[in-house]
């Protein structure tokens, strides 16, 4: 049985849940999403501090070193561990250089092994407040995407053949041909649990 680990990553309001659900749904694969809101106002914590980072950095890391590990079974994620530097840096818990510096830990110490990360880009053309949590403002802003294409464009740079290790790019056009389209793609691109390509 192959564990592996894949993190649908994105901008608010990308449509990345709705993805990685009907991608969950269509290969019988759990989705998982961490209560990081609950769990951010339960405990109190500060927008803008490093305790915030190292919170929401600890739980990536566990599941990265677990699944590296052998220890989880196959498991989508909604969210993982670039939205984690996005964010630190956005709501500056961290500089854009201590992000850097953690990518490259990441992935120096094979925290990416069986890991597929699929980006999920796209104008979403609702452009109403959702009302959804403590970061609504951040809806419909560059900020946010800008900084997931830095950080994958350096994993490509520095390392473009890491084993065991993909990024897939995902535009999401919001209509329901595109999505199907891709999704299929997607599900193409997925393992099944006895290591066969899913068709």
């Amino acid at each position: 049985m192959i564990n592996m680990l894949i993190i649908f990553e994105g901008a608010r309001n990308s449509g990345k849940t709705y993805l990685a659900q009907r991608a969950s749904d269509h290969n019988n694969i759990p989705l998982y999403k961490f209560e990081f809101v609950k769990w951010f106002n339960e405990l109190k914590l500060e927008d803008t501090s490093k305790e915030s980072h190292l919170f929401a950095l600890g739980k990536e890391l566990q599941l990265l070193q677990a699944n590296r590990d052998g220890i989880l079974q196959p498991i989508i994620l909604d969210r993982g561990f670039l939205t984690v530097l996005v964010w630190g840096v956005l709501s500056k818990r961290i500089d854009f250089e201590e992000a850097i510096d953690e990518l490259n830990k990441i992935i120096s110490s094979g925290l990416l092994k069986n890991c597929k990360v699929f980006y999920v880009h796209g104008d979403n053309p609702n452009k109403s407040n959702r009302n959804k949590d403590n970061w609504d403002f951040r809806d419909n802003t560059s900020d946010e995407k800008t900084l997931y294409e830095k950080y994958i464009q350096h994993i490509l740079d520095c390392y473009p053949s890491y084993d065991d290790f993909s990024i897939y790019s995902f535009e999401n056009k919001f209509d329901e041909t595109s999505i199907i389209t891709e999704l299929w793609y997607m599900c193409g691109i997925l393992l099944t649990l006895d290591g066969s390509e899913a068709s």
